[in-house]
């Protein structure tokens, strides 16, 4: 063996050794997180955030089963929790933005008023917020927790595979998305105004 040879060696093992000693970062394999990590910077967004999924075929639809509303998680925003089951294990797809049009049922089309000047729309499709009876699930459809940013939480839409929420916030201000597994939940953190 050259030396040549043996010096390309040692570079290749090196760089295979490094390049699986570097850590892998939650956003490189979100599934694999369960909770999120502390906050150092927000890192928010004003702008639509958007994912699109579909079923595969034999999977049932998830159900959206629990609302939770936090503001202990970190200091400086206020945590929206939408969990489900089925689905596979992973939240169904979903847009999350703020509007400056009236806030509507769907279906109906009647006026929805929330607290707070602002209105940032969480909707999932394909979803459901009943259970396969016509229970509603969850229960609770309307909410006030009187966070800082979050200021009443009220479903809107829960019709032909779409599931909406309209987060009444009390101010313009930054937003951030991100999804867990076990259980599939999907994480909305508002920024608390300065």
């Amino acid at each position: 063996m050259t030396s040549r040879t043996a010096v390309a060696l040692i570079v290749f093992a090196t760089t295979i050794f490094a390049c699986r000693s570097q850590p892998r970062s939650a956003a490189q394999h979100p599934s694999e997180s369960r909770a999120p990590s502390q906050d150092t910077a927000f890192a928010g967004t004003m702008a639509p955030v958007q994912r699109l999924r579909s079923l595969r075929p034999g999977v049932a639809r998830p159900v959206l089963r629990h609302v939770e509303t936090d503001t202990r998680a970190s200091p400086g925003y206020d945590r929206v929790v939408f969990e489900f089951t089925g689905g596979g294990d992973s939240v169904p797809g979903y847009r999350v933005e703020y509007t400056a049009k009236p806030v509507q049922r769907c279906g109906s089309g009647d006026p929805v008023t929330v607290a707070g000047t602002e209105h940032l729309i969480v909707r999932f499709e394909p979803a459901q917020a009943h259970d396969e009876h016509g229970g509603l699930a969850p229960a609770e459809r309307n909410r006030t927790p009187g966070l800082p940013a979050v200021r009443e939480l009220t479903l809107i839409c829960d019709f032909e595979g779409q599931v909406a929420w309209v987060l009444g916030i009390a101010a313009p201000t930054e937003y951030r998305v991100s999804e867990l597994t076990g259980p599939a939940r999907l994480v909305v953190d508002v920024r608390h105004a300065p």
